[in-house]
């Protein structure tokens, strides 16, 4: 049996910290980053924890927070 990996999912915490209260904020900084996503995959991003995540998309949320992977 494999063991599963698991995480924890702090976006919306690291965004709180850094000024970003609403969801929709993140879509255009994403954008200047090349990461073209609609305000409802934003938003589902946010609010829940993701099964998968391109790393680009996670590339640009730590540049976006100021933060690394870990965070």
């Amino acid at each position: 049996m494999t063991p599963r990996i698991g995480y924890v999912w702090h976006l919306r915490r690291l965004m709180a910290e850094r000024g970003i209260f609403a969801t929709t904020g993140l879509v255009p900084l994403l954008a200047e980053r090349g990461i073209l996503l609609s305000r409802e995959q934003v938003y589902r991003l946010v609010t829940t924890t993701p099964e998968r995540l391109r790393l680009s998309t996670l590339v640009a949320l730590c540049d976006i927070l100021g933060c690394q992977p870990g965070d």
